[in-house]
């Protein structure tokens, strides 16, 4: 089955695009909210010096199974950009950017290719590991430190907040009303 819409698509009806342009901008007010939230909890929640549940990650990840990859990669471009811009953290553009993305791509050809034998979570739970690994190695480049010694504290925190996003995704869309989407499900039910 494939996604409901995607931005590869051929032309759609201007009713169909006015939905997909909504559930769009929707899931990004819903991440850039969540994200902000999660930023003034205080650092030490996990297990890691800087880890998060990357809560604000739910979004591009409900815009990949109900919408497909083209806009889940919108969704977590457009939080990356406008987090950055809301928190007034731009320079942390240069680690949220491709640790996001790297974690998307992951995420996606994990949901093309192995979905039938896999959860939502598993999906999550991996996606958040690579983000973790992708940002350590971009803060090793940036400080010229290597962080790498984190590693097994940020897998930990990556497996537990990976897994209860992708769970906390995986619910939201199964109860998702069908005015929402359209009627279209990529999970399964």
């Amino acid at each position: 089955m494939k996604p409901l819409y995607s931005c590869n698509a051929p032309a759609q009806s201007g009713a169909t695009d006015t939905r997909r342009l909504v559930v769009l901008a929707f899931l990004v007010a819903v991440a850039l909210v969540v994200s902000f939230i999660e930023s003034m909890l205080p650092p030490a929640i996990l297990l890691a010096p800087g880890a998060k549940l990357g809560l604000g990650n739910i979004a591009p990840l409900i815009a990949l199974i109900v919408l497909g990859a083209g806009d889940a990669f919108i969704v977590t471009a457009l939080k990356c950009l406008l987090g950055a811009i809301v928190t007034g953290g731009v320079s942390g553009l240069m680690y949220s950017v491709p640790s996001g993305m790297l974690a998307l791509a992951v995420e996606v050809l994990l949901f093309y290719t192995v979905f039938d034998r896999i959860s939502v979570a598993m999906i999550s739970l991996i996606g958040a590991i690579v983000f973790n690994c992708v940002q350590l190695g971009v803060a090793s480049l940036v400080t010229g430190v290597n962080l790498l010694t984190l590693l097994p504290w940020l897998a930990t925190a990556g497996l537990l907040a990976g897994a209860f996003t992708g769970l906390l995704a995986y619910y939201i869309v199964k109860r998702l009303p069908y005015s929402v989407y359209g009627g279209v499900r990529r999970s399964r039910d």
